[in-house]
């Protein structure tokens, strides 16, 4: 009767250790889908944001100096110049 015990001990065993590690990964897959990149407090997220706003400040001028450009269609360049010193 032993051996049949240790059969079942050990059946137990290798069939906890595949539950462990299964429901293990599930659970730091779904923890590393929750989690984003770099969290808000980092001081590289916030560099980041602060990149972001100069590009569009920096978008949002060109894009206004085209519209200026394009007010005045008889104009060259130099003229332009001359007219906004």
């Amino acid at each position: 009767m032993s051996d049949k015990n240790s059969s079942e001990s050990a059946s137990l065993g290798w069939k906890f250790v595949l539950i462990v590690g299964v429901l293990s990964a599930i659970f730091l897959g779904f923890f590393y889908l929750a989690m984003s990149n770099e969290p808000d407090y980092m001081p590289g997220a916030q560099r980041k944001a602060e990149q972001e706003q100069m590009q569009q400040k920096a978008e949002h001028s060109t894009e206004q100096n085209a519209q200026h450009s394009d007010d005045m269609p008889g104009m060259d360049m130099q003229e332009h110049k001359q007219s906004t010193q």
